[in-house]
């Protein structure tokens, strides 16, 4: 049998290094993969340390946002050098915060020692009360764990009245304040990392300005008051001529907001003793359109609002009361007080929330802001003795609950009471100081926070 020879080798002549090149393009491709995942290792481990840079100044930022706070709340002492007594504290003082002459040392340059984009000319730092010790050989920054201003944490703050932006009420009016301020920190990481937060400020913790001593929210039917009777003693004075200092505009004594409620309380004071109200260009009575007031007297929902805020507020610092507290505070040592019930005042200082019936006998005193909101809405002195009330007050009677069978109707303002007999001597009159001190014993409210 024949058997016819195979030649495999030239069956396949044409496969000649197609494997080699096979495994060639197989090595390519792992060798490219391997690459692309060290590349990648190396530049997740880059990053993890610039995160952690940038992780470092963030929190220097917020040291400075927090380190700021603290001055303005008056929990900082002046350092030596300042334009003001040592140990001085600010205490929600915005005007000294903003003030380049009592916010900073004398030696601060009058530029930006910085060189921060963001800043102006001459603006204020809180040198007087920061630590300012390193950075560019101008102290520029405040440490925080190292003198070394480059690897070292560090931040600085500047600060500026959104509504004042070049200094011009500040440096010509000897009585403007800032109502808010805006405090931008700097923090200085590792590596050259640096963050940036600002955090605006508001002065007080709710809005309230005086538009006269004494204010009677109306019904908003403007219905008659329920009473308004100022007392028939000669030794009795209402004024709306600032006692404070520096002195303030006047206001009118009485405030009222319906043209029924001003005749009512004009006829009053018509029929007192002479020199009972005191006069002054604002007038002894005033009607007040909505818009002239703050917005939580504008509606009773709002009033609600603002009263609930209060009532929370007061329960966080241990000034919540159910009847009349032993310390209400002094002239010295302003408080803020919030009573839900009734109350009977002897003497006291600060900010004062009534929610029942506010009653004041003999040598009843008091220096600041009293506020007569909710279901009581009455406000009445009696009986003989001396007391002075200096500030401003505030009078509004509605209903802070009701039963469920009434919800969704309306539950608006109704007719406040104001009643004053009996002898003595007294003065009710304003005094802007008071009211300012006791809008600080209630602290400041920040209002809003960015990074960037």
């Amino acid at each position: 049998m024949k058997t016819k020879a195979e030649n495999p080798r030239a069956a396949r002549e044409g496969e000649r290094g197609a494997a080699l090149i096979t495994a060639l393009l197989v090595s390519m491709l792992l060798l490219a993969a391997g690459g692309a995942l060290l590349v990648t290792t190396g530049m997740t481990a880059t990053n993890s340390v610039d995160a952690t840079a940038e992780a470092q100044a963030y929190y220097c930022a917020e040291a400075g946002i927090h380190s700021a706070l603290s001055v303005l709340r008056g929990n900082v002492a002046a350092r030596s050098g300042l334009n003001l007594p040592a140990g001085t504290l600010i205490g929600n003082n915005f005007r000294t915060a903003n003030l380049l002459a009592t916010a900073n040392l004398p030696a601060d340059p009058a530029d930006d020692p910085d060189g921060n984009a963001l800043t102006r000319d001459g603006y204020s730092r809180l040198s007087g009360w920061l630590n300012y010790s390193v950075g560019n050989g101008v102290n520029s920054r405040v440490p925080l764990d190292s003198a070394n201003p480059n690897n070292g944490l560090s931040y600085s703050v500047h600060i500026d009245d959104p509504a004042d932006a070049d200094h011009t009420q500040i440096d010509t009016n000897v009585t403007y304040t800032p109502q808010s301020l805006l405090i931008t920190s700097t923090g200085y990481g590792p590596k050259g990392a640096v963050k940036r937060m600002q955090l605006l400020v508001n002065r007080t913790y709710f809005d309230f300005t005086p538009h006269a001593t004494l204010l009677m929210r109306g019904a908003d039917d403007c219905s008659n008051m329920s009473g308004f009777n100022i007392g028939d003693s000669n030794a009795k004075t209402y004024s709306g001529n600032d006692a404070g200092v520096p002195v303030q505009s006047a206001l009118p004594v009485f405030g009222t907001t319906c043209a029924g409620n001003a005749t009512q309380a004009t006829s009053t004071v018509n029929n007192s003793k002479p020199n009972t109200v005191t006069t002054n260009p604002q007038g002894q009575v005033a009607q007040l359109t909505n818009s002239d007031l703050s917005p939580w007297l504008q509606s009773a929902d709002n009033a609600r609002a603002l009263l609930s805020d209060l009532q929370a507020k007061a329960q966080s610092m241990g000034r919540y009361y159910t009847g009349t507290p032993s310390d209400l505070g002094s002239a010295a040592n302003p408080e803020f007080t919030f009573v839900n019930g009734d109350c009977s005042l002897g003497s006291g200082g600060g900010l004062l929330v009534v929610t029942g019936t506010l009653t004041m006998s003999g040598n009843a005193s008091f220096s600041g802001i009293i506020l007569v909101l909710g279901d009581g809405g009455t406000m009445t002195r009696n009986g003989g003795g001396n007391g002075d009330i200096l500030g401003a007050m505030v009078v509004a009677k509605f209903a802070r609950t009701w039963p469920a069978s009434e919800n969704g109707q309306p539950h608006p303002f109704l007719a406040p009471t104001f009643d004053t007999s009996g002898g003595g001597a007294s003065t009710v009159q304003y005094d802007s100081s008071e009211v300012n001190k006791a809008m600080n014993a209630l602290g400041s409210r920040l209002l809003g926070m960015r990074e960037f």
